[in-house]
């Protein structure tokens, strides 16, 4: 938790990277308390999902916004579907456009807040503290196999003439290789692409189950393109053991009931806040 800060706003609790914050960049990881979603009794569930109203939405959003002193801006969003696929946000029009598929956004407008949605999967924010671009990228393990976040930083070493060693990066709660178990057949996928996929298991089990470390994958992928790894802020935050305060699709699937989601949002500060 070192480099983070939890703070409690309107009512809502939320958690900030604050060396993001310190070069300008308005950042938050959402938390499950202070809304109005049955999931249960007022949650602040923020993901359009079809069992919870899209009212409820509407206000949980809000209400976040407005905790984190982002009212006013264009959240976007994306349809997660756990790819690779990384959009560019141009301009103010294109951030009003319809969310298309894909699980990494980057952007380097100031009206522009970049959201993704999770509930275990690895919720990431990059900050380029030279050229103000920044992004957010949902790392599920499919998304992490891909190569999500190195691709993430390629885009926006094309797009914005982002050099790695300039990025800030703050891995925010999801669940850990502590609760993590993944098949034999997740296991095989990593060693074929990762040399390093050792580093990564652990728990392992005679039937080939093993745990699976998300936060180090990323971690060592954001390093091997050249992001200083003094500079990547992981809140080592688990999303199961900590399911009083984040939504948890492992743990609450089990007993059948709707989970909500976490968001995790960045934006640039604006110049005269």
């Amino acid at each position: 938790m070192n480099n983070f800060t939890f703070r409690n706003q309107n009512g809502l609790q939320f958690l900030v990277c604050d060396p993001m914050e310190k070069i300008g960049f308005i950042n938050a990881f959402s938390t499950r308390m202070g809304g109005v979603s049955p999931l249960p009794a007022e949650s602040l569930s923020l993901g359009n999902f079809s069992q919870d109203e899209r009212e409820n939405v509407i206000e949980n959003r809000r209400r976040f916004l407005e905790a984190i002193g982002a009212m006013g801006r264009q959240l976007v969003t994306a349809r997660q579907i756990h790819s690779a696929d990384v959009r560019s946000i141009r301009d103010g029009h294109d951030a009003t456009a319809e969310p298309t598929e894909c699980d990494a956004l980057t952007a380097n407008i100031d009206s522009a807040l970049l959201a993704v949605q999770t509930a275990d999967c690895l919720p990431v924010l990059l900050a380029d503290r030279r050229t103000g671009a920044f992004a957010a990228v949902h790392a599920g393990w499919r998304g992490t196999l891909a190569g999500i976040v190195a691709r993430t930083v390629e885009r926006m070493q094309l797009s914005y003439d982002t050099a790695p060693v300039d990025l800030l990066v703050a891995l925010g709660p999801a669940i850990g290789a502590c609760c993590f178990e993944v098949g034999p057949e997740v296991i095989s996928q990593f060693i074929d692409r990762y040399k390093y996929t050792g580093q990564l298991v652990s728990k392992q089990k005679p039937d080939g189950k093993a745990h699976l470390d998300l936060n180090l994958a990323n971690t060592r992928q954001l390093a091997d393109c050249g992001v200083n790894p003094e500079n990547i802020f992981d809140c080592g935050l688990c999303t199961v053991c900590r399911n009083d305060l984040f939504f948890s699709y492992r743990f609450e699937r089990g007993a059948q009931n709707p989970v909500g989601r976490l968001m995790g949002v960045i934006g640039q500060i604006a110049k005269n806040s």
